[in-house]
């Protein structure tokens, strides 16, 4: 059974130079359905005098062609948005495999498990390593601050908050390794 929410929209038309609100409500007789393209395209009609196969309906950034196809479905907008957000999310999985990497090698550095000769070029190339991901993560937040999703949308939103939260979790490691062994650690020379 469809939601309250499906039986009722409200929409802002725009018709050459003048604009017009439309409310749509399921008609009682069709009770139990979702709002469909067909009934938009009827109260136009009724306003406007332009019949349904003449009709440009654009609604959430998508054209309606389709009589049959629901008003309240999710818009592509929110489909890219997702699958941009699934992007971020598998490139985030790779930055944190490299941190961890990074972390071990530098930790075998500290623990003296290298040569000395080789601790200073080693370790200006893992710093190198540790400013990319940082940059990528940086990048990754700045893609999901411009993802844009619709307040109905509390799953996705929620999704992208989380995922903020673990790539800030990730920076401040970055940082604290950026700032190297806490003063109490020394590097065994030996």
């Amino acid at each position: 059974m469809a939601t309250k929410e499906a039986k009722v929209l409200s929409f802002q038309v725009v018709h050459g130079t003048s604009k017009f609100d439309v409310r749509l409500e399921l008609p009682p007789e069709e009770a139990g359905d979702t709002l469909c393209v067909k009934h938009l395209m009827d109260e136009v009609y009724r306003r406007t005098d332009i019949p349904p196969d003449a009709q440009r309906l654009i609604y959430k950034g998508r054209s309606l062609k389709d009589g049959d196809e629901e008003l309240n479905k999710p818009s592509p907008v929110d489909d890219e948005n997702t699958r941009e957000m699934k992007s971020v999310e598998e490139t985030y999985e790779k930055e944190a495999k490299k941190l961890g990497d990074i972390t071990y090698e530098l930790d075998g550095i500290h623990r003296g498990y290298l040569d000395k000769e080789k601790r200073s070029d080693a370790t200006k190339a893992l710093e190198k390593r540790l400013a990319s991901v940082a940059e990528s993560l940086m990048r990754l937040l700045e893609k999901l601050d411009a993802l844009r999703f619709e307040e109905t949308n509390k799953g996705a939103r929620g999704k992208r908050k989380s995922l903020v939260d673990k790539i800030q979790v990730l920076l401040n490691r970055v940082d604290g390794l950026s700032r190297g062994p806490s003063p109490d650690a020394k590097l065994s020379n030996s």
